[in-house]
């Protein structure tokens, strides 16, 4: 872990460590301050980059899926599948975002327990290139929107 100032790091933040401290105050409201800190993993979550993963097939999201774009690559129609909180345990306010890269339409379904929440139950991406956001809001209950039908 380094020492770092806020007005070294560069916007991509290259050489920012997930375990680099930013020591911060926060004003509590009397006049005194709390000493509170950030972690470089928190500011590179504030950062506005989307990293990749790509499938082939019917596919079930992973903890590394976190704030990153899926591209469902499949030419037949297949499942993109949200895990329950107690198999894989996505922090509230998780944003994933889906293309349907392939010919084939993408199904997005909850695992037994989990509930998805869209505009008039639509679950399954209109077509090709057609992008969906999946954003978690509290313990196994998502929003699902974007270019979706029944």
């Amino acid at each position: 872990m380094a020492n770092k100032k806020i007005s070294e790091l560069t916007s991509k933040s290259a050489d920012l460590e997930s375990d680099d401290l930013f020591a911060i105050a926060e004003d509590d409201g009397s006049g005194s301050h709390v000493s509170k800190h950030l972690t470089g993993e928190d500011i590179k979550h504030g950062i506005t980059r989307v990293d990749k993963s790509s499938q082939a097939t019917n596919y079930t999201l992973v903890l590394s899926d976190r704030d990153k774009l899926v591209e469902m690559e499949s030419a037949l129609a297949n499942t993109l599948t949200i895990p329950t909180e107690a198999s894989v345990n996505f922090d509230v306010g998780t944003q994933i975002i889906v293309v349907q890269k392939g010919a084939g339409k993408v199904t997005i379904s909850g695992d037994t327990g989990v509930t998805i929440y869209s505009e008039g139950s639509k679950d399954k991406t209109v077509g090709r290139y057609a992008l969906v956001t999946l954003i978690k809001c509290d313990s196994d209950i998502w929003y699902l929107g974007g270019n979706l039908e029944l």
